[in-house]
């Protein structure tokens, strides 16, 4: 059973915090890179699009690293 504190993977995708467990914050991520790689193909490579990739593999970089501090945490209480 789900905790209140957590939420769904859609609401995983939609928030800028990580995702409450590691496993869920790589299958976002997962998810993420797919939905870019259609969108790269449907629009083709062009300067925005490189510069939106970057901007969403930065924030993705950024997220994971700041969930991997709190899941540390979480595994240390335990």
């Amino acid at each position: 059973m789900r905790e209140p504190h957590e939420g769904t993977f859609l609401t995983d995708l939609m928030e800028f915090g990580p995702a409450p467990t590691m496993g869920r914050e790589l299958v976002v991520i997962v998810l993420n890179v797919a939905v870019v790689a259609v969108l790269f193909a449907i629009v083709g490579p062009t300067t925005v699009v490189w510069i939106a990739i970057a901007v969403i593999g930065v924030a993705m970089g950024v997220r994971f690293l700041i969930g991997l501090r709190g899941w540390n945490r979480a595994a240390a209480q335990r």
